[in-house]
């Protein structure tokens, strides 16, 4: 039992913090909802036109328009007070719940609305994601600390797909979408409180304000952090299963409570890989060693991704998403631990836009528009089969340039 708590409080060593605290507890209220809503409109799209092309698009539209702002929204967060864009970019998505909910109480909700209102979220993201993840330092008040923050966010974001996409579930195949969208706009008004009382140190001020291209350059122009960022790229952009588990569910023929547990269960292994990775990351020392793991769990996560796309059988489908959601978290989770660690205080807005919105969320929208569309003509399994093999060789790849290179960690160079 006394390593049991030992293990938690390595993990959760950053909620010491009165801020932290805080935040994590709105982020992952807000989070729930938004999962939540994420799994009502793939499914309700789905039910209405049958098709996968539609939920790639769906994706595209939101994350293309996401990946066109994350600039300047990257830009503005190294400059502008981040606490405010986080609190302005909340209240323009509690609109956006109210929208959904408006149209689905009415009967006008449908595919093209659907469009819209992921393309003006998917702005509003950028700008929010860029400025929450540049204010994380702010939160703990000893920088050793800052590598635990974002292994803890990265847990809330997991746990809320373990329990969002559950409650979207229940709420469309009990109460309908109406109290689903107005759960999603409650949980926005209380991150809205909750954020009103946070109080962040000061940001770094430094007179000579970073460029675009000089963050550009720290992402890029060092080899080891390049290939980290391409290796998350490739991995995303083929392994994009979260989002089209309607048409997987529907070859199982399967219910929307089907859905919800195949994606529950891909959530309970991120969950223990977030939680594993944000217990290491309370020592410093080990983000190194995260480098090489990650390649592994790329092989993982190929390996569990293909199995799962032929199985027929339910029970060996959600016995399935366990590793692949762990494995797909460890990825994610661990990339984020390793170059987040390095990121000079000047450039973290610009550099996490460029992380976030390149290599993972950019990637989510082409290759789920890709996949989806792909899937139309060769069939889901098949489609998905050959993007697991894709994940394969991008995770030999990256594995064999790390075995070439020598075990160094560079911190803010």
């Amino acid at each position: 039992m006394n390593k049991l708590t030992k293990f938690f409080r390595e993990a959760a060593v950053s909620l010491k913090y009165r801020n932290m605290k805080l935040y994590c507890s709105a982020a992952m209220v807000s989070l729930i909802g938004s999962m939540m809503q994420e799994t009502m409109i793939a499914w309700l799209a789905f039910d209405m036109t049958g098709s996968t092309a539609v939920l790639g698009n769906i994706m595209s539209w939101f994350m293309l328009p996401m990946i066109i702002a994350s600039i300047p929204g990257g830009w503005i967060s190294d400059r502008f007070n981040r606490k405010r864009i986080v609190m302005a970019t909340q209240f323009i998505a509690l609109g956006v719940a109210l929208s959904y909910m408006t149209m689905a109480m009415t009967g006008t909700l449908n595919v093209t609305a659907i469009y819209a209102l992921s393309a003006l979220l998917g702005v509003t993201v950028a700008f929010e994601m860029s400025s929450r993840m540049a204010m994380l330092p702010q939160l703990v008040d000893e920088p050793q600390h800052i590598g635990n923050a974002f292994a803890l966010d990265s847990l809330i974001f997991y746990s809320s797909r373990l329990l969002g996409p559950a409650l979207g579930a229940f709420f469309l195949g009990f109460t309908g979408a109406v109290i689903g969208f107005a759960f999603n706009a409650l949980s926005y008004v209380f991150e809205l409180v909750i954020l009103w009382r946070l109080r962040p140190a000061p940001a770094f001020n430094d007179p000579n304000k970073a460029t675009l291209k000089e963050a550009f350059i720290f992402a890029y122009g060092n080899p080891r952090r390049r290939q980290v960022l391409l290796f998350l790229a490739m991995v995303t952009f083929f392994g994009v299963y979260i989002q089209m588990m309607p048409a997987f569910t529907g070859l199982r023929q399967g219910s929307v409570l089907m859905n919800g547990a195949l994606i529950f269960f891909s959530e309970i292994g991120a969950v223990i890989a977030s939680l594993i990775i944000a217990n290491k990351t309370a020592d410093s020392s080990f983000v190194k060693l995260l480098r090489k793991r990650i390649g592994y769990a790329g092989v993982l996560f190929a390996i569990c991704l293909a199995a799962f796309s032929f199985t027929e059988s339910t029970t060996l489908s959600l016995l399935l998403m366990i590793p692949t959601g762990f494995a797909m978290s460890a990825v994610f989770s661990g990339s984020q631990a390793v170059l987040q660690v390095e990121v000079d205080h000047r450039i973290r807005g610009a550099f996490t836009a460029m992380f976030y919105n390149f290599s993972y969320f950019g990637m989510l929208a082409l290759g789920g528009s890709v996949l989806g569309n792909l899937a139309t003509w060769l069939g889901l399994p098949f489609t998905m089969g050959l993007a697991a093999i894709c994940c394969l060789s991008a995770s030999g790849w990256y594995l064999m340039r790390e075995r070439a290179q020598p075990e160094v960690l560079a911190v803010h160079s």
